[in-house]
Parts: C-alpha cells; sequence; structure tokens
C-alpha cells in the first residue's frame, strides 16, 4: 500500500467568471435538464442513471446505425448491466465522419508535430480519407470484424488513424505501450489473440532512434494467431530483420478505390479496444471496452470536465498505448473538437519544447501529468516566455499532485489564470471518477467531486459511506465506460471489481473527503505500483526478473521518488553460490532502473 502526500493547500486557486460560466458545456447540460447546479445534476443521476445516461447520449448528438430500445438493463446486476441495449453504432464513424456528413469536411481535425519539428495537419475529410485507407488496407490483408490488432506507436498521427480504421472495421485494437520490451508486447498479443500488429520500425527520442523493429521481431515470434505485422518507417534506414507478414503502412489500401467505405455494422457492447492494465497478482488485465460505452463516457469527460468542444484543440502528453491517448482523440473528436498530437520528449532539445508545442499547434486544453511537471521544475523551464495565448484549460491525471508542482503549473504556466482540472478515474472506467469544472471554485490538488453519473462514494473496510475523512473508493452504480468483461478471463472481472461488497465496485484507491466537501486522492489502496502515473503490476514485473537462471524469488515495491512521484524497487534473492547478481539482472530489455544497490551480504539484491 502506498500512501502519497498532497496535502490540501488552503482556499482556491481558481474562480471561475462570466466568460468560464457562460460558455460551460457542463451547466448548460444540467440547465436542459432542469438542474441548477452540477451537485444537484450529479444527485439526479444517481436516482436517475437510464435517463442521465440516456440524455447524455442524446446531448452528444450521436449518429447510431440503429437507436437503442432502452439505455440500459440489469441496474440491480451492476456488474453484468446492459448498455444501449439493442443499439448499433461505429465509434470511428462517429469520431470522424460524422462531421463530414455534417459539413465540417474543411476543418481541421488533426494536428500534430514530431521531436525534429516536422508538423502537419488534416481537415476532416483528410482524416476520414486516410481512415478509410487503412482500414481497407486492414481488411484486405485479412482483418475480419472481431479480430484483435496490436498497436505499439509513439505519438504520432498514424497511431490515431489506426485506432479509427480497426474501430471503423470492427476490428479490436489493443493499444500496446512504445517503451515496452519484447517480453511485455509477446504477453499482451498473444493474450488478446492477435491476428495483426502495426509497429513503428523505430522513432526518435531525445534525439536518437528507438529501435522497435528489432523489439517487435523478438516479440511476435510466439505470438502463433498473428498473420499480418504492418510497419510504419518512422526511422529510415531500420529495415531488418523481416517482420512475420510484414507489410509497409504506406502500402495499405494504395491499389484500392478512393470512394467512401461504409463502417461496420456494431451492436453498442462490440469490443472497440482491449486495454491492458496491471493488478496486483498474475498476467496483465485486458480489460474490454466497448464502442458505445466508450464513447459516451469518453466524450462526455472531455466536454463536462475539461469543457472541450469545437473549436478547441485538445492535446494530451502521453503515450497511445495509455487510455487518456484514446480518451483524448476518440473522446475528443466525438465531442466536436480537432485534437492535437506531439511526438518526442517534452523537454528536448529544449526545456520549454512543450511550451512551443502548443504554441505551434494553438492547443486550448493541455494535459500533462504532475510527473512531467516535476521534471520540468527542475530545469526551471519558462514558458512565460512562449506565447500560450491559444491556451484556455490545463488538466492533470495518473497521480496525485505535489503542492510545490500544482503552485508551479498554476503561477508559471497558467499564469494564475487558467484552471487546472484534476482527473482521475482510471482505463477500468474510460476516463473519470473525480474531477474539476472549469465553472466551479478549485481548490489546489483536490477534484470539485465526482463526475455526475459515476456514484462514487468513499467507504470504510465494510463498504459502509464514511461521509469525511479517508475510505476507499466505492462505486455505488454502474456507467458505460465500465469493462464489457475481461478477455478471456470473465471471471476475473466480477472477482476484481464486484466481489468485496454487495452490488458496489471497489476501485482500489484511498481518497479523502475534507469537511469543505473537497476530495483528494491518497494513492492505492491495494498492492498496484504506481510509477511515474502508470500503473504497473508487481507480479508482471517479478516474473521477469525471476526468468533470470539465478534469481530464486523477487519482491518489487515502490518508493517515493521527487520526480516521478513513486519510483520502482526490485528485491532480488539469488541463489547461494551464484556470482551473477544484479549484473544479468542489468541486461533486462524490459526494465532499466536508475539506482543499484546491492545487499549480497544477505544474498540479495536491490535494483
Amino acid at each position: 500500500m502506498t500512501i502519497t502526500s498532497a496535502s490540501p493547500t488552503q482556499g482556491l486557486v481558481w474562480q471561475p467568471g462570466p466568460t468560464e460560466i457562460g460558455r460551460s458545456r457542463i451547466l448548460k447540460f444540467a440547465a436542459a435538464a432542469d438542474c441548477a447546479t452540477i451537485s444537484e445534476l450529479g444527485a439526479k443521476a444517481y436516482e436517475k442513471p437510464s435517463w442521465f445516461w440516456g440524455t447524455v447520449s442524446e446531448w452528444l448528438e450521436l449518429d447510431w446505425q440503429e437507436t437503442p430500445t432502452a439505455t440500459l438493463d440489469q441496474l440491480d446486476k451492476p456488474h453484468a448491466t446492459k448498455w444501449f441495449v439493442n443499439g448499433k453504432f461505429n465509434a470511428a464513424d462517429n469520431a470522424v465522419h460524422r462531421w463530414v456528413r455534417a459539413g465540417r469536411g474543411n476543418e481541421t481535425a488533426l494536428a500534430w508535430e514530431v521531436e525534429n519539428g516536422e508538423s502537419g495537419k488534416w481537415t476532416f475529410d483528410e482524416l476520414a480519407a486516410e481512415v478509410d485507407r487503412v482500414s481497407r488496407g486492414l481488411l484486405t490483408s485479412g482483418v475480419k470484424f472481431g479480430d484483435t490488432v496490436g498497436i505499439q506507436l509513439p505519438m504520432v498521427k498514424e497511431a490515431a488513424v489506426a485506432q479509427l480504421a480497426c474501430a471503423k472495421i470492427g476490428a479490436i485494437s489493443v493499444p500496446i505501450f512504445s517503451g515496452f520490451g519484447a517480453t511485455a508486447v509477446a504477453d499482451r498479443l498473444r493474450i488478446a489473440g492477435a491476428k495483426a500488429h502495426i509497429v513503428a520500425n523505430g522513432f526518435d527520442r531525445r534525439g536518437r532512434v528507438v529501435a522497435l523493429r528489432q523489439e517487435a521481431a523478438a516479440a511476435l515470434q510466439g505470438v502463433e494467431s498473428l498473420h499480418t505485422t504492418v510497419v510504419v518507417t518512422l526511422a529510415p534506414g531500420n529495415s531488418d530483420p523481416a517482420l512475420p507478414g510484414e507489410v509497409a503502412w504506406e502500402a495499405l489500401g494504395a491499389e484500392a478505390p478512393a470512394a467512401p467505405l461504409e463502417a461496420a455494422t456494431c451492436p453498442a457492447d462490440h469490443p472497440l479496444l482491449i486495454a491492458f492494465t496491471s493488478g496486483t497478482t498474475g498476467a496483465p488485465k485486458g480489460i474490454v471496452l466497448s464502442h458505445a460505452g466508450f464513447a459516451v463516457k469518453a466524450a462526455s469527460d472531455v466536454a463536462f470536465s475539461f469543457d472541450v468542444g469545437r473549436g478547441d484543440v485538445a492535446m494530451w502528453v502521453t503515450d497511445p498505448g495509455w487510455i487518456m491517448s484514446p480518451i483524448t482523440v476518440l473522446g475528443g473528436l466525438i465531442a466536436g473538437s480537432s485534437v492535437a498530437l506531439y511526438s518526442g520528449s517534452p523537454d528536448f532539445p529544449s526545456a520549454g519544447r512543450i511550451w512551443e508545442v502548443v504554441r505551434n499547434l494553438n492547443v486550448t486544453m493541455l494535459g500533462v501529468s504532475p510527473t512531467l511537471i516535476r521534471s520540468l521544475m527542475t530545469q526551471d523551464t519558462d514558458a512565460a516566455n512562449i506565447d500560450l495565448g491559444s491556451l484556455r484549460v490545463l488538466a492533470s491525471s495518473g497521480e496525485a499532485w505535489t503542492p510545490d508542482a500544482y503552485e508551479w503549473l498554476f503561477e508559471r504556466v497558467a499564469q494564475g489564470q487558467l484552471p487546472v482540472i484534476n482527473y482521475s478515474g482510471g482505463t477500468e472506467v474510460s476516463g473519470a471518477i473525480l474531477t474539476n469544472f472549469t465553472a466551479q471554485p478549485i481548490h489546489p490538488c483536490g477534484f470539485a467531486g465526482p463526475l455526475p453519473g459515476m456514484g462514487a462514494d468513499v467507504v470504510d473496510p465494510d463498504g459502509n459511506s464514511v461521509g469525511t475523512g479517508i475510505g476507499e473508493l466505492a462505486l455505488r452504480r454502474p456507467s458505460p465506460g465500465m469493462p464489457i468483461t475481461f478477455w478471456g478471463a470473465p471471471e476475473r472481472y466480477y472477482s476484481t471489481y464486484w466481489n468485496r461488497w454487495a452490488a458496489t465496485w471497489f476501485h482500489g484507491d484511498w481518497v479523502e473527503v475534507n469537511n469543505e466537501k473537497v476530495w483528494f486522492v491518497r494513492g492505492r489502496s491495494d498492492d498496484t505500483l504506481k510509477i511515474a502515473g502508470k500503473r504497473l503490476g508487481p507480479a508482471e514485473v517479478e516474473s521477469v526478473v525471476n526468468s533470470v537462471p539465478s534469481v530464486m524469488e523477487s519482491a518489487a515495491i515502490s518508493v517515493p521518488d521527487p520526480i516521478k512521484g513513486e519510483a520502482l524497487v526490485i528485491f532480488a534473492r539469488v541463489a547461494p553460490g551464484r556470482r551473477t547478481r544484479a549484473n544479468l539482472l542489468r541486461s533486462s530489455p524490459t526494465s532499466s532502473p536508475e539506482t543499484w544497490a546491492n545487499r549480497s551480504s544477505q544474498n540479495s539484491s536491490m535494483l
């Protein structure tokens, strides 16, 4: 168990003015629902979840292939609740092609920049054409409706297109962190039964090429289900070794006609993506998120929490393998905004690189992690010297703030004039549970409270509400962004989230509600590690370390770190008489600890 220090700072840092209140999308939604405040809306949503989520889906003006006959079914069995019953819906069609049909084809849909300064943009017409080209190419390569497709790319335009193309044909994307080594990639592709894998041959990071082709070659050897590898060439010259069923990205659909491609008709609960997240034991969890459920939750989050819509440019500093990427890309597009992508280190070649990107791409909503801000603080990057006039909202997710980092972001970047939206939830709910709102006062490091529709509560070990104080974060209501199941392990879904208290979701976070009803996340209540805001299962780390022949057993823990918030530490017990110790462990391609310390007198090593 880790409790992250993030003590509340007295007073408010943000008070909305008439502009923020007047343009607030959630206040307009609340008013249309005859609710005077966001709190009143939350109370009504708790009592009437079917009304709330049905109204949200109508308010988003989604294009249904077939209209649902009911918003939900089996509310009394929240682990088995069905959403948008009998509805048919395609998330990619709603993210891109819906706006073409609505007459927005000439508006910018996607803008990007990479570390070396290359940049560009696509209109909705251009993005739709590229999605259709890649969709045709995947179909020609043998990818069918319901097939799983791995995607391991940095935050480049091809990553957005790959996910949209998979969704358009009804294939299921499997986003994988671009920094994972061969073992972690292979595990996820095998669990998913991937038929195809879209991977970069390499990419630039801090002026050097990260070679993915070689890692992919090692990973794909043991994935028996795979028949196609699509290679995106981002690092010229890195062409060996050949990968199984290799096809060049630019060759996909090249010989097909350029006419629009009809989107696959998907049941509302058809899997959109498998998002792997780490637990405390066993293999990574393949969380299955649906077309309609993810779209409604992610798009409403973007609209309600960040107040983003048409005319905005949303960007999150993340990797396509983490959930904030599809939330920002798919959720942002479905909510009506355009999206910006940056591939590269946020502090290279200069400490202010990320602020230059914000300026260059006219970003209006920027999402960051506290770890990134703590890193930039140490370099004393001065955002005040860069024109950030396009920015109107800052957001953060992944971990708790430290007061000094929060203050630095608010004072040095926001200049005390922009809201910082704290946003906390998880992969398994397709977005946030707790948030701030641009139209409400904000306390530093804290949350205004739960998003309407999430049914969040703070409970004691027996599942009883505690009102104020510290307790477990629980959800008393299901929501459409929750998993359909765990891929290949449906029983694990129930036992992980629904088996602790009756009809109540166990989230695994410590939270606190103070006397002013401000919420704070205090850390994980289970053994899941959270390194630099990213979840990591101790069992997954330990399995890699234990694969070293000289290691008898190991244990992975986290310790406080001034930059990352939490850093990974591994204790390994080496077999008697073996001299390998940490030297062999250092060679692991999936782990590169920053510090090493030997405890050889106790026949153990700390990595």
